[in-house]
């Protein structure tokens, strides 16, 4: 049974923003729940027709076709769970770390769907050449420590040479 009473003294003690936030990115949340639910069917219809084939499914352009799909879906499960966590952190929905992923998971994909007999050089270098940044974007990212506490200024409160003064928290 949920904790109604908790719940209502969270949202008292919000800013009007932050329950702005929030209800907006549960909306976007729930949306996003849709479009897996709706992509899931058209998954599964497409998957039953495709298996009407027997071993020309195999080799023929649909197992391509299936993959991507699956894909998609994994994609947007990932971007669904990398809101309900940045609610249940109370922290930004814009987190750089898990947009990052994403968007590698994103660059894998197409990776792996290309028709590399179709492909021209230039789409190559392009899409090589991003996923070489977002991998040292990742990497970056990863270097530098993601929780705030790390920071001086937040470890023992301000210090003199941060604020020019004596005082500490």
């Amino acid at each position: 049974m949920p904790d109604f009473e908790n719940f209502r003294r969270r949202w008292k003690e919000m800013a009007p923003y932050e329950i702005f936030e929030q209800i907006t990115s549960r909306v976007v949340m729930f949306f996003v729940s849709i479009i897996i639910v709706y992509s899931l069917i058209l998954l599964a219809i497409d998957l039953y027709e495709q298996l009407g084939l027997g071993l020309a499914f195999i080799e023929s352009e649909s197992l391509r076709d299936v993959f991507g799909s699956i894909l998609t879906i994994l994609i947007l499960i990932e971007f669904n769970h990398s809101i309900v966590v940045a609610i249940s952190k109370k922290s930004g929905i814009l987190q750089a770390r898990p947009i990052v992923l994403i968007t590698i998971l994103v660059i894998a994909r197409k990776v792996i769907l290309l028709d590399f007999s179709r492909a021209t050089f230039e789409q190559l270098i392009a899409i090589s050449g991003m996923a070489v940044a977002f991998g040292i974007l990742y990497w970056l990212m990863m270097a530098r420590p993601s929780d705030d506490s790390s920071l001086p200024w937040n470890a023992a409160g301000p210090t003199s040479a941060d604020t020019g003064s004596v005082e500490k928290k």
